[in-house]
């Protein structure tokens, strides 16, 4: 009885797996294993996001939906494709880099696609009139709210230059549908534009242009930073500023008051002994290595109190805790400017440079010019910190 049933089993399987399935029909298509048929309803597909179905192992026909991107995919057996994506705007078209089809947005009018090297989809370039004939020069004389940029113009084209200069934003690739723009004559050749009214300590991007006929090219693009509107007694990253550098962006900070008025340059207060820590810096900028010398182990140590590990180990002003004793010539700096910076007191400061064995460097502050001398190590100044910016 057990394999009568058995027999009549497997025949019925065998009748039902050549037969199309319907759904909806009672006359699925012959040709078709499953044949749904619903004018109201679809059918879904499985959803999931692309994490998921890049770990599923490689299925050749295997299809589902990726909810990260809103693809389709399907897996050849090798790599997942994804069915061509629907574009967002009118002109947006299709390219397909080796693994997956892209969407690339439409360009503007005299745009041509171009792919860089070792890049794996084409970016929109504008039309040159005259390949290469225009360049953009390098900002020069930057200021905080101004720079001097311009162009080159070799040649127009067979169609006269009628309006030429640079154009400016603080996002790449600016055109001259921007205000930001100067209009600097016409015709081929150099010229200079003036940049104006920009923020500081700001990003932009720059790039001459030329108008024809023809339409408008653009040159190069360059990038510069404005400079910061700083000044010296300026309150700024935990003290006040006391020097600018050439840059106009960088220099130097003072703690706003003395950290201390008595304490002495090594870490025994001897006056008769000491080392020579090799703290030899006297250049603006040296500071922060002398100080880093000065409490390195095998010279004062970490632990101790004294001038330099004061500076760096115990004060962290503005919530910085790269504070340095001064080099002579920031020490110098900064008694140039204490009028501006004011709460000095007329005593004698202590600088991260050594002199000698038992002596240091020091700036006398009561003293109506600079006065520079050394001091014994052991005998008591006062501090202030400095930190570059």
């Amino acid at each position: 009885m057990k394999y009568f049933i058995f027999i009549v089993t497997l025949f019925f399987n065998s009748w039902c797996f050549s037969q199309s399935v319907g759904i909806g029909t009672n006359t699925p298509d012959s040709n078709s294993i499953l044949d749904i048929k619903d004018s109201l309803r679809g059918v879904l597909l499985p959803r999931i996001d692309a994490s998921k179905r890049t770990a599923i192992p490689n299925t050749q026909g295997m299809i589902l939906f990726d909810t990260s991107n809103k693809y389709f995919w399907v897996n050849d057996g090798t790599n997942w494709v994804n069915l061509p994506p629907k574009g967002n705007s009118s002109g947006d078209l299709l390219f397909w880099n080796n693994s997956q089809w892209n969407v690339l947005p439409a360009g503007n009018a005299g745009q041509y696609l171009s792919l860089a090297p070792g890049t794996s989809l084409p970016t929109w370039v504008d039309v040159n009139i005259g390949l290469g004939n225009i360049s953009t020069k390098v900002a020069s004389n930057i200021q905080p709210s101004s720079s001097v940029s311009g162009g080159t113009i070799l040649t127009d084209g067979g169609s006269p230059i009628t309006a030429r200069g640079v154009v400016w934003s603080t996002s790449p690739n600016p055109t001259i549908a921007l205000s930001t723009k100067t209009n600097d004559g016409t015709g081929i050749g150099d010229f200079i534009s003036n940049l104006s009214g920009l923020n500081s300590a700001t990003t932009y991007y720059v790039r001459a242009y030329a108008t024809n006929a023809n339409g408008t090219s653009y040159g190069n693009q360059v990038s510069f930073i404005t400079y910061s509107n700083f000044y010296i007694g300026q309150s700024y990253g935990g003290g006040k500023i006391f020097y600018i550098n050439s840059t106009g962006q960088h220099g130097l900070i003072v703690s706003p008051t003395d950290l201390i008025i008595s304490i002495n340059w090594n870490n025994t207060g001897s006056t008769t002994s000491g080392i020579t820590t090799g703290a030899n810096g006297f250049a603006i900028g040296t500071g922060a290595s002398n100080t880093t010398t000065i409490i390195a182990p095998g010279n004062y140590g970490p632990n101790q109190s004294y001038a330099a590990s004061l500076c760096r180990l115990f004060y962290n002003g503005g919530g910085y805790t790269d504070w340095s004793l001064p080099s002579l010539y920031e020490l110098q700096e900064l008694y140039n400017a204490k009028n501006i910076i004011g709460g000095f007191g007329n005593y004698k400061y202590w600088s991260s440079s050594e002199y000698s064995f038992n002596f240091a460097w020091i700036i006398d502050f009561s003293s109506a010019v600079v006065n520079q001398s050394s001091f014994n190590k052991g005998s008591f100044a006062a501090v202030r910190a400095v930190r570059s910016f």
